[in-house]
């Protein structure tokens, strides 16, 4: 480091000169506490099994995957799937799985979980 005069600063000068500055600095200013401040955000817990008659607006409609996805969030299911109305009830139950009956067409006609 160099001096506007000519002269050269040793490192430890260097060093003393940044630690006597940085001491210089003043702490921030704490803030009182008041009862002012909100309180923190609650979390909803997820059901424990799948909501089936939460989805009974989409009755009547067409499948999609994005109405397939809407059904499974406000069922609070894990997984949903669609199953025609004609086949029978499958043997493996999951009580965290949407099955949504549809008709060949492809309209919706019931749900239930498992």
């Amino acid at each position: 480091m160099r001096i506007t005069n000519g002269r050269h600063l040793s490192g430890l000068a260097a060093l003393g000169l940044c630690l006597a500055l940085a001491g210089c600095q003043s702490p921030p200013a704490d803030r009182p506490l008041t009862s002012e401040v909100p309180e923190p955000p609650s979390f909803v817990t997820p059901p424990e099994t799948c909501q089936a008659p939460s989805v009974r607006f989409g009755l009547g409609l067409r499948i999609t995957p994005q109405l397939l996805e809407e059904m499974r969030q406000r069922a609070g299911a894990r997984m949903a799937r669609t199953v025609l109305a004609t086949e029978p009830a499958d043997q493996a139950q999951d009580m965290m799985r949407l099955n949504v009956q549809v008709e060949p067409t492809g309209r919706v006609v019931g749900a239930y979980c498992g």
